[in-house]
């Protein structure tokens, strides 16, 4: 453990920017659950514990969080910031938990420690909520700090009972994390195996996974796709990958401790051999993981977001080369002949497959990657059913 992080520690001067001693991107430990029904007294309380522990933990650390009415900055010491218990006692199933605290002494500085919540409201359909937290990068590495993240992380596995999640090394960006999106592409380009988060992260998790990490989770209700849990950890096992199942999940460890994945070395076989088994649950139609770029700068694009998503698919997707020619990059190559591929049917091909009519979702399937089936969700996750349909070839990648 203590070379692992010893060898990234050593990368700091690289991946770490500062602008008036102010660091402004960085690299720490996230976790990010994805879960339906936040909306419910039983979520609510889930995330109220949940915040309570890793207040109980790491309480020290945090100076400010975001008033909940306004989002201004308020300091934890005062009186006017309320308790997440105390707020959400107050709120009804149309209302929203949005919750944000943090260390640092600065708004606009990446910070250690965070944990942040944003829940669907009652009258939503096929929104999300989510629950994320930071930690340094060393905790990762250390047994004491790792029996406190696995603890956590296990609770909220047991009680959220997440669509999906993932934790592991990824760019730390300041609370308002658009005017530092240029830096977290800059970062991508440099270390493959980093988690980047994208500008659509939160509305795109309803379809599934953006990517693989050191801990991919993935819940049962997605494992249909897969022909249900127990087919799925069967398909891991055929792969060689190791998984635990806790609560309603599949948890899958790349390793005993995370990579930062400088991109001139090999790519590393545990997070693709994850990333092949969460191919076919991973969203192909998540648009772009940056904003609107207005002098200029290089931020991700739908273009780069497609490469970067597909970067363990095969070495030469990431980095992306410049000049980009994005009328190939994210369409691929017109089809030779048409294709279409029944769910339990092996593709014969590496390409980009959709459900016709529909734009939404689609896969991303390599030779040999067998076609999911068709989840029909409720307007809170509530699992109707599967079924088994016929997919199109869009594109050749």
């Amino acid at each position: 453990m203590k070379h692992g992080l010893e060898k990234i520690e050593a990368l700091l001067p690289d991946f770490q920017y500062v602008d008036d001693d102010r660091i402004i991107t960085s690299v720490g430990l996230t976790a990010s659950l994805y879960f339906w029904s936040g909306h419910t007294p039983e979520k609510r309380q889930a995330i109220i514990v949940l915040f309570e522990a890793y207040e109980e933990a790491y309480g020290s650390e945090l100076k400010w969080g975001c008033d909940p009415e306004s989002w201004q900055t308020r300091k934890l010491a005062g009186k006017k910031f309320p308790k997440l218990r105390d707020y959400a006692a107050k709120l009804d199933e149309d209302d929203c938990i949005q919750w944000y605290l943090s260390s640092g002494e600065h708004r606009e500085q990446a910070t250690e420690y965070a944990i942040f919540c944003l829940t669907e409201r009652g009258w939503h359909k096929g929104r999300i909520s989510e629950l994320y937290f930071q930690l340094p990068r060393s905790h990762a590495f250390d047994p004491h700090h790792r029996k406190t993240l696995d603890s956590l992380l296990l609770r909220g596995i047991e009680t959220l009972n997440p669509f999906h999640g993932r934790v592991g090394l990824a760019a730390v960006l300041p609370e308002q994390s658009i005017h530092y999106e240029p830096e977290a592409f800059d970062l991508a380009t440099r270390y493959r195996t980093l988690y980047i988060p994208g500008a659509g992260d939160f509305m795109r998790a309803p379809y599934g996974p953006k990517s693989v990490d050191w801990i991919t989770i993935v819940g049962d209700v997605l494992a249909e796709r897969c022909d249900g849990i127990n087919a799925y950890a069967d398909h891991c096992r055929q792969l060689g990958i190791t998984s635990i199942r806790h609560g309603n999940s599949l948890v899958m460890r790349a390793g005993e401790t995370p990579e930062i994945g400088p991109v001139e070395e090999a790519i590393s076989e545990a997070y693709a051999r994850i990333n092949a088994a969460l191919r076919p649950l991973r969203d192909a139609a998540y648009n772009s993981m940056g904003s609107a770029s207005n002098w200029g700068e290089l931020r991700f694009n739908r273009f780069t977001s497609d490469l970067w998503i597909r970067r363990f698919d095969q070495r030469d997707a990431w980095p992306p080369v410049f000049p980009l020619d994005p009328a190939t990059l994210i369409a691929g190559s017109i089809p030779k002949k048409k294709i279409r591929l029944k769910t339990g049917q092996p593709s014969p091909c590496h390409g980009r497959f959709h459900r016709p009519g529909t734009e939404k979702f689609g896969v991303i399937l390599m030779p040999g990657d067998i076609a999911p089936y068709w989840l029909n969700l409720g307007p809170h996750g509530e699992f109707l059913g599967r079924e088994a349909i016929t997919w199109e070839l869009l594109a050749e990648l």
